[in-house]
């Protein structure tokens, strides 16, 4: 690498809207550039992403079997997946706040150990009570990755790479992928018949097995995120609580690994004070207080908690339930207990090239509002075409279709929504807008278990009406992110 090559330093342009430190930093980490420990930071993230919806499907998956094990009438039978939502509740608020006040570090490391170890427990719980409550403790800790991996890999890259936040959305269907394979391998070999009147539970250990082994891929994550990357704390948030020798020697430290050499010192930024953490209270109230600042934020954060909000009781009132949607609304030949599987495993991998297409849509005229409209609304037309065939081909490819747009959409909402939010409360505005999504989303199990012993059709229109309405709302965001670095 030529010498001149070798300290160039990239133009970002410095505005005079009160944010100068972070331009600062946003024109030291550019020149830095996207080198071993960004992309390293990139693939750890992604476990985050892969663990979040693993669990999530896994649970639709074994849902048969759980039922027909404890047996759980349709119209209960959704608490699972609803005690998965309330511990998510606290971990997606609770994490993104305890990374504000102590840093992105500890919460990095501690939700993946909490999501483990309970995700592992509940496969052997001895009825379905202890089942939920094992379930919303694993949700605790599976539900602060989002929030935390988002806001820690949006602070370490450069304003030119910030699209990469939008195509680490490429590990959630591949956590979908991941629990389905284990449905379809072990479910059907180790399963008693969920309709039949009585199921021995020895003869119906595959859905303990599954999360057996899906406690067992979250373990191995975790010590993914130990051993393979000396974590740093992020600059930007040790900037924001007043650590800024510790800010300035990670900007050097990350500049060598890069090979780079930078000119920055502790004078460069203004002393901060940083409240205790027994007035940390107080510093969540001011969080958010500054989320409503001007009539502009104040619309901006009303409408990405309703994007949140409809979007999560659209999708798990759907994938949710795939599996009994797919063995019950086909008209053909009654499908096997495998092809249910099958077709489940297919449509997860339909969603991989989703995530592809939201990075390079993001950048173009669409733009992050513009892709998130047309993708939800798309999905929207696709559920509703799902209900208008019994022929388990055709419902499919519509599946499909919706599978590959429903991760284009959370891919753009997972990077939006940190990229419009200022560090000083990143994890907590994240925090929050998941959290509104997880309590909303207590709702949909229970709501699609009433509507589908009605009619399977009734809680596929509901779910296609309020993607299509996310849609709407995201439409009329006033910000677009395109371009614009994070401050």
């Amino acid at each position: 690498m030529s010498e001149e090559k070798k300290h160039d330093v990239v133009d970002v342009p410095v505005e005079k809207d009160g944010n100068e430190d972070f331009h600062k930093l946003n024109n030291l980490i550019s020149e830095i550039g996207m080198g071993t420990y960004q992309w390293k930071m990139f693939w750890l993230c992604g476990l985050g992403w892969i663990a979040d919806n693993m669990w999530l499907q896994i649970l639709a998956t074994i849902l048969p079997q759980v039922k027909a094990e404890f047996k759980v009438p349709s119209s209960l039978s959704g608490m699972g997946t609803s005690g998965v939502f309330i511990g998510m509740i606290f971990g997606s608020l609770g994490w993104g706040v305890i990374s504000d006040i102590i840093g992105r570090r500890p919460a990095f490391i501690l939700t993946l150990t909490l999501g483990a170890i309970f995700g592992t427990a509940a496969a052997f719980a001895t009825d379905f009570t202890v089942y939920c409550v094992l379930l919303s403790l694993m949700g605790v800790g599976v539900g602060g990755n989002l929030p935390v991996d988002g806001s820690l890999f949006l602070e370490f890259v450069p304003k030119e790479r910030q699209s990469l936040l939008m195509l680490l959305s490429l590990f959630w269907p591949v956590g979908a992928m991941i629990g389905a394979l284990f449905g379809w391998w072990l479910i059907p070999t180790y399963s008693c018949d969920p309709d039949a009147a009585f199921c021995d539970p020895v003869l119906n250990r595959g859905w303990r097995y599954t999360l057996v082994a899906m406690g067992c891929v979250t373990f191995a994550m975790l010590l993914f995120r130990l051993l393979f990357i000396q974590m740093r704390e992020s600059p930007k948030w040790l900037i924001t609580a007043g650590r800024k020798e510790e800010a300035v020697a990670v900007l050097h430290d990350l500049a060598k690994m890069n090979g780079k050499e930078i000119q920055v010192t502790v004078e460069d930024f203004p002393d901060v004070h940083r409240e205790s953490t027994s007035e940390s209270f107080k510093r969540f109230a001011h969080s958010l207080k500054e989320l409503f600042d001007t009539p502009k934020s104040t619309l901006n954060t009303v409408l990405i908690w309703l994007v949140w909000m409809t979007i999560s009781i659209a999708y798990v009132m759907f994938y949710g339930f795939l599996p009994e949607f797919i063995k019950k609304s086909s008209t053909d030949a009654a499908l096997s207990l495998g092809e249910t599987y099958r077709n489940f495993f297919i449509q997860t991998i339909c969603g991989i090239p989703g995530s592809i297409a939201g990075t390079f849509l993001v950048d173009s005229r669409l733009g992050r509002k513009g892709t998130m409209a047309g993708g939800a609304i798309g999905v929207g037309i696709s559920l509703f075409l799902f209900t208008t065939t019994g022929n388990s081909w055709w419902q499919l490819v519509f599946n499909c279709i919706a599978s590959f747009l429903s991760n284009l959409v959370y891919g753009v909402i997972y990077a939006y929504t940190p990229e419009v939010f200022k560090t000083g409360h990143r994890g907590t505005a994240v925090g929050m807008a998941s959290c509104l999504g997880r309590i909303v989303g207590v709702a949909a199990p229970f709501l699609s278990g009433i509507l589908i012993g009605i009619n399977p059709n009734y809680a596929l229109y509901l779910s296609a009406g309020l993607f299509a309405l996310m849609g709407v709302f995201a439409a009329f965001l006033p910000i677009e992110t395109r371009g614009r670095a994070a401050l």
